[in-house]
């Protein structure tokens, strides 16, 4: 600066790497995002919660369980509760309603969940939900592209349908849904989760294995 040189005073030799570095996320300005496939997925947690309007939901929060993305969703929300451990959501979420025009979906989600593990599921018991908990199943992901509330139109990777994990090898994945040209009615599904919608708060220090809804 003016002719002037800068001297810096060297206080190491070299770069000695931090406590914690292996463990930690890794923040690339990138956004994580997992590809549209199949894949076959773990339930974390299950509960029956009421919609917005009024119909009985079954909930699933689930992980993917082999492959490349093993663990995808547990990585995502560890690397949420390093920015925001009061806020941390975790993202993994699928609603089915139980009634109505959703009946036949729903039999079909708990039809594919017992083919994939070879069990029986129990009616009218309490906690019966716990009994599906750690169950695998085949998931059939796509691509969708939403509105958000600042008028962007992202896209987003979501669970579209439930299969056995037999089943995956004949299922197809589906074309991604892309909004039309020009605006668009934003609505909430009721059946499925959504960005901003779907996703669960997570108590900070919770187990793998004991994901609590709120």
């Amino acid at each position: 600066m003016d002719g002037q040189s800068i001297s810096i005073r060297r206080i190491n030799r070299m770069i000695k790497k931090p406590q914690g570095y292996d463990e930690a996320a890794a923040y690339t300005g990138e956004s994580q995002q997992l590809p549209k496939g199949k894949y076959e997925c773990v339930i974390k947690q299950v509960a029956v919660q009421e919609s917005k309007n009024g119909n009985q939901q079954f909930v699933l929060l689930y992980d993917i369980l082999t492959g490349e993305h093993k663990d995808f969703y547990k990585k995502m929300f560890d690397a949420d509760k390093i920015q925001n451990p009061s806020g941390a959501k975790w993202r993994g979420v699928f609603k089915q309603n139980m009634d109505g025009k959703g009946l036949s979906w729903f039999k079909g989600i708990i039809t594919s969940i017992e083919r994939s593990n070879n069990f029986t599921f129990q009616w009218d018991k309490e906690d019966n939900e716990k009994t599906l908990v750690g169950k695998r199943f085949g998931g059939i992901f796509r691509r969708r592209q939403y509105e958000a509330e600042n008028g962007s139109r992202p896209i987003v990777t979501e669970l579209f349908r439930i299969r056995s994990v037999a089943g995956l090898a004949e299922a197809e994945i589906p074309e991604d849904e892309l909004l039309p040209d020009g605006p668009v009615q934003r609505k909430v599904p009721d059946t499925a989760s959504t960005v901003g919608d779907g996703f669960m708060n997570i108590p900070d220090g919770v187990e793998d294995e004991g994901i609590p809804f709120m």
